[in-house]
């Protein structure tokens, strides 16, 4: 084996793990991105079911994790949304539901995007796989007995 080739081996090793890395911290932003998504799409599913009662009237509300609350709806036409650290405003449901869906479709451009990205990453990771078995085939291949 020349040092050449042994350079050659290490450099395809070292991107071969660091590709198998960025794919597990891909998974992870994917994941995340899908809990987002369906959080948001749920909320929104509220919305426009809340949308379509009237004050006084009961409903339940999906409060996560397939558990539903009985509610009686003081003013469906206000919500208050949270913006995170505690803070909240009120809005109007329209308000409301705009920014959801607004969140839903820029999660859902991120989530495509970082698909695109995962796939990028599985490619190489299996090109990186190839020439590395081929490259320590070859050396494999090249040994006089002497050297085993």
């Amino acid at each position: 084996m020349t040092e050449d080739q042994q350079k050659l081996l290490q450099r395809i090793y070292v991107e071969q793990q660091m590709t198998e890395s960025n794919i597990g911290l891909m998974q992870q932003r994917l994941e995340a991105v899908q809990v987002y998504l369906t959080n948001y799409r749920s909320g929104l599913m509220v919305l426009e079911e809340i949308e379509k009662k009237q004050e006084g009237e009961e409903m339940l509300i999906n409060v996560g994790g397939s558990i539903f609350v009985e509610a009686k709806l003081v003013n469906p036409s206000k919500v208050t949304r949270g913006l995170g650290s505690g803070i909240r405003i009120e809005q109007s449901l329209e308000s409301a539901k705009e920014v959801v869906s607004e969140a839903v479709k820029s999660l859902e451009e991120q989530y495509e995007k970082l698909a695109q990205e995962y796939q990028n990453l599985v490619q190489r990771a299996s090109v990186l796989n190839t020439q590395f078995q081929q490259l320590a085939a070859k050396m494999q291949g090249a040994q006089t007995p002497e050297e085993e």
